[in-house]
């Protein structure tokens, strides 16, 4: 990104600047969890077939960690609008819950701006 994010217009208005941030800090820890994932899958095949990835929530603060097979890992991220959150971590003005489990929930940004941000800063595209 090139630090300004005047292309990330909602229905004719620019996106307000809580959803830019927490859309910007979901997007530094997919990163962080797209970062790690070889050294994930290389253990995560010998052992239990899961992945020990960082909480992708809107706070920068937040520092919990969540257990995902690695089928599920890679389904929600063929999607760049979703992410995974503790549950209790989404946050719906920004973003809706689509899947549930006990350990973890997939949200996935609201259209237009959100979904544009997340498909902007996704390391897989």
């Amino acid at each position: 990104m090139n630090g300004t994010h005047s292309h990330f217009w909602d229905e004719g208005t620019l996106m307000d600047a809580r959803t830019r941030r927490v859309g910007t800090n979901e997007a530094l820890f997919r990163q962080v969890n797209e970062e790690v994932e070889g050294l994930n899958r290389g253990l995560a095949e010998l052992t239990d077939e899961t992945f020990h990835i960082v909480c992708e929530c809107g706070d920068l603060t937040c520092q919990e960690r969540l257990v995902v097979p690695i089928r599920e890992y890679e389904n929600v991220r063929a999607d760049s609008a979703s992410f995974f959150v503790l549950p209790g971590h989404e946050l719906p003005f920004a973003e809706d819950v689509v899947e549930q489990s006990p350990s973890y929930n997939v949200v996935r940004k609201h259209e237009g701006g959100p979904t544009r941000l997340a498909e902007a800063t996704d390391p897989r595209e």
